[in-house]
């Protein structure tokens, strides 16, 4: 089955992920970004949903038509526009969502991103971790603090002062020269896209966890990626592993092989969402726990530690202060 792809965005920073996993199903791509054209047999790729016009969605309902939903880290919702589709699927994983109409994906990489496994084994790896990007909010200080005293490694920091810039192959390359990649949270969202480039690159990802809340597992089912759920017992599995290089390439390989074989079931899950979509027996497309008061900012929670609150709550008065409102952000 093949479906015309209606982008409402050009730019999707995630592009190259969704033409490597819907590439089977990928006919005639078009490009409206104004909420105009309607089409049978489609599947519409749009973000922001919640301050997307209502009405232009109604127009898909008893098409061949599906969702793909992109840019909701902070849960603003719009969730109500799904019902107008033979089935979902969307990023930022939540429990909210009714996993037997909404399939929920992994971010993935980001656009322009190659990868390539680079070195197979981690004893040539010069780095023992790696981390460039910004650390100063969410749970990242509190990941950089504990990570600091383990040598080697390769720490860039982008959102303090003026920094030197690195290209995307320069990037990758320190990926491909890492054994291990810290993916601490991003700005409001415990996953971010470094987690899927460590791995595209062969460089083992620790991720983050929290006290009742195993955001990874929940997305991923069983995966043997480390996730802790603070940054001092990552670094005292770093130390106590790092000399080990047989147990290393060990854990490396069984990374590589997951991801490997967890595309590839991603793949067929999609096939069988398009082949065999759910009918109204499934139930609704979002769960009534929606609904209940200050049910998105219970969900952002989840995501953050105590430190982290802190750091977003500074950072949300003082855009009150500054610019007299308080703005969701979005990103990783």
């Amino acid at each position: 089955m093949k479906l015309t792809f209606l982008w409402q965005w050009k730019y999707f920073i995630e592009r190259d992920w969704i033409a490597s996993l819907f590439a089977p199903f990928a006919g005639e791509q078009v490009y409206d970004g104004e909420h105009r054209i309607v089409l049978d047999n489609s599947l519409v790729i749009d973000g922001h949903l919640h301050c997307k016009p209502a009405g232009y969605f109604s127009q898909f309902r008893g098409k061949n038509a599906w969702l793909l939903h992109l840019c909701d880290d902070t849960y603003e919702g719009g969730y109500s526009r799904y019902e107008n589709f033979r089935g979902v699927f969307r990023n930022d994983w939540s429990g909210i969502f009714n996993p037997r109409r909404v399939l929920q994906l992994p971010l993935g990489f980001t656009a322009g991103f190659q990868g390539g496994a680079g070195e197979p084994g981690t004893a040539r790896r010069p780095y023992l971790w790696s981390f460039l990007g910004g650390a100063t909010t969410s749970s990242r200080p509190d990941m950089i603090k504990a990570l600091l005293p383990l040598k080697p490694h390769f720490l860039h920091i982008t959102d303090r002062g003026n920094v030197q810039r690195y290209s995307k192959q320069e990037y990758e390359q320190i990926l491909r020269d890492s054994i291990f990649v810290p993916s601490g949270m991003g700005i409001v969202n415990i996953e971010c896209f470094r987690t899927w480039e460590a791995l595209e690159c062969g460089a083992i990802p620790i991720v983050e966890k929290r006290w009742g809340f195993d955001y990874y597992t929940s997305l991923l089912g069983n995966h043997p990626l480390p996730a802790f759920t603070d940054w001092g017992k990552a670094a005292r599995f770093i130390s106590g592993i790092r000399n080990d290089h047989e147990a290393l390439d060990r854990l490396q390989r069984r990374c590589q092989e997951w991801w490997q074989g967890y595309k590839q079931s991603l793949r067929e899950r999609i096939e069988e969402m398009f082949i065999s979509p759910a009918g109204a027996e499934a139930g609704a497309y979002v769960s009534w726990r929606r609904s209940i008061p200050g049910a998105q900012v219970a969900e952002l929670m989840r995501h953050h530690t105590f430190p982290a609150l802190l750091r977003r709550a500074k950072r949300q008065t003082l855009r009150l202060i500054h610019e007299g409102k308080l703005r969701k952000t979005t990103g990783a």
